[in-house]
């Protein structure tokens, strides 16, 4: 059995890993693809990365559920929901939820790196794949972030 400061420090690892990526998703790799949006060399790397982030980030999403299930069977049990711990902890749970759907809707709904309509997309060629893409990571990023503003509160009660 792993002692558990490592599984927690697995679940931090894990959240650095899909935050941080999806604010360098978001306010670099992003503007890279609007500005190179005329260079088919340019957009291929943009797309590439994005892909590679993908696994990542769901990766980091895997391992998440897992740890924070384990922390919260092994730390909590059923007795402590009726806490102010077990509610601020519902809702840490609820956001995380929230994510999660912003993340699958963008990822394989919307699918912002699949080849654009240069590669034969019609779906990708359209001007308001980029806008939802956006709007949906921003969303997930905004999530991921109270996510992690909830766990801070979290671990003072």
């Amino acid at each position: 059995m792993m002692p558990d400061y490592l599984i927690t420090w697995i679940h931090l690892a894990a959240a650095i890993a899909l935050i941080g990526g999806l604010i360098f998703s978001q306010f670099v790799l992003a503007p890279a693809a609007r500005d190179t949006a005329t260079d088919s060399r340019s957009r291929e790397v943009v797309r590439r990365a994005g892909r590679r982030f993908r696994t990542v980030a769901w990766v980091s999403l895997i391992i998440l559920i897992l740890t924070g299930a384990y922390q919260m069977l092994n730390e909590s049990g059923s007795a402590r929901i009726e806490t102010a711990w077990g509610v601020v902890l519902m809702l840490k749970l609820f956001l995380f939820a929230i994510a999660f759907g912003l993340l699958l809707i963008h990822d394989f709904i919307i699918d912002p790196y699949a080849p654009s309509s240069q590669d034969t997309s019609p779906s990708a060629s359209s001007p308001t794949v980029p806008a939802r893409a956006d709007t949906l990571q921003k969303a997930a990023i905004v999530m991921t972030l109270a996510v992690l503003l909830v766990a801070s509160y979290l671990a003072k009660i």
